[in-house]
């Protein structure tokens, strides 16, 4: 009995550590999640590069950070939010991406992330809105 109560603590503990590490290493800030799920661009903007690659519904943009706002303002004036999901976050080598799923009024979007890291969180540096 002793050995089964050890047993139990050792996995309670070992849960509330990865928990407690997930929102630790999180990737894509909270800030950045919260702005696509409000359809706020301005928001959003305080995570973009100076200069980024954007591809929303298959136009493709190479734009400066004022041009990429008011192009998501567009996006999200056309497709108000209703809930976003970041669904992964990941690292490849010197990559970072996070990708998530936007639910519209107007259907469900793919949407793909590639940052760099910034002073303190990630920057956006691609951004790709694909209908689902």
């Amino acid at each position: 009995m002793n050995n089964l109560n050890v047993m139990k603590r050792y996995i309670i503990i070992s849960v509330l550590l990865l928990i407690s590490l997930n929102g630790i290493t999180q990737r894509v800030p909270k800030g950045m999640i919260e702005a696509f799920q409000q359809g706020d661009a301005k928001q959003l903007s305080e995570y973009f590069h100076d200069n980024l690659e954007m591809q929303i519904l298959k136009e493709e943009y190479v734009t400066s950070k004022n041009q990429a706002t008011r192009i998501m303002q567009d996006f999200f004036k056309e497709n108000p939010p209703l809930s976003f999901e970041m669904e992964y976050e990941g690292t490849k080598q010197d990559s970072k991406y996070g990708l998530g799923t936007l639910v519209t009024r107007k259907g469900t979007f793919n949407v793909h992330l590639y940052f760099l890291d910034g002073r303190n969180e990630r920057i956006i540096y691609s951004v790709s809105i694909e209908k689902n």
